[in-house]
């Protein structure tokens, strides 16, 4: 019998966990993402091993008071034997050992009833679009700066539910050329955030307290700085504001959508209106 182990990620698995999302064609993801998610909480990232070699991957980000699962990837021969259910487990006890008490997925069509035997249930399906956008540089939108930071996380806390200020400062300090905020009347209004992934720029999150033209302007912006590149958002269809702004514009094509799931008592993780695209599938 083959010996399984779940093991701590540590920066020499960056390479394997790459491989494995790029082998399931997640154009989105980079060795960049795992950086972030290692700076961010090591104790939260793990590898499954079979006789020593790895095999699988999870994460589970820790917020103040909520969490979520994600990068749950088992390389395609070895499944069916188990590691995945392993490697959900762990990340689902390490959470709720955190005090974690409402936890957030996006999975996959195929694995749904696992997550529901698990006890988690649908929230609403989580939309995928790649296309490109009319580029432009509104008046009012200019390029995030440091000391937006504390307006941007505020913001952002207010409307996804919970404190994610480390991986919007990491985004502004990684890639400040997609970063964007909308400004009138003196005051931020919206913002939006991307980062290269293969062939895309993945964008969110991207958010506008104002009228449907501070969100299009915003993203008109990124479009810009894209350089023609196509962008890939990720929406929640409960958000009939962002679907339909998205789909007006008429160059975006729709892409295989997840499940949006929720465990405990909470399924609010993310659901304003104001809040038009997710950050990523891993981190809400």
């Amino acid at each position: 019998m083959q010996k399984m182990r779940i093991r701590e990620m540590i920066r020499s698995d960056v390479g394997f966990a790459y491989g494995c999302v790029s082998a399931e064609g997640w154009a989105g993801e980079t060795p960049e993402v795992f950086e972030t998610f290692l700076s961010h909480d090591p104790r939260g990232c793990w590898v499954a091993e079979s006789e020593g070699r790895p095999v699988g991957i999870c994460v589970a980000t820790r917020y103040r008071a909520t969490g979520f699962i994600g990068e749950l990837i088992v390389i395609k021969e070895e499944r069916g034997k188990g590691v995945g259910g392993s490697l959900f487990r762990c990340a689902l006890d390490y959470l709720r050992a955190c005090g974690v008490a409402s936890i957030c997925l996006d999975g996959d069509l195929d694995a749904v009833p696992i997550y529901e035997r698990a006890g988690f249930r649908k929230v609403c399906r989580s939309l995928r679009f790649v296309g490109t956008s009319r580029g432009r540089r509104a008046p009012g939108v200019r390029q995030a700066r440091g000391e937006d930071l504390p307006r941007i996380r505020a913001m952002d806390s207010d409307l996804f539910g919970d404190d994610r200020g480390f991986f919007i400062d990491r985004r502004l300090a990684a890639h400040p050329e997609y970063c964007f905020v909308r400004e009138t009347g003196g005051g931020i209004v919206g913002f939006i955030m991307a980062r290269p992934g293969v062939g895309v720029l993945s964008v969110g999150p991207w958010a506008a307290r104002g009228g449907d033209a501070d969100a299009v302007l915003l993203l008109e912006a990124v479009a810009a700085a894209a350089g023609g590149v196509p962008l890939r958002l990720g929406i929640l269809e409960r958000n009939k504001r962002a679907v339909g702004l998205v789909r007006a514009i008429g160059s975006f094509e729709e892409t295989t959508p997840s499940w949006r799931m929720a465990f405990g008592p909470s399924d609010a993780l993310g659901i304003h209106d104001d809040l038009l695209a997710v950050g990523s599938a891993a981190t809400g």
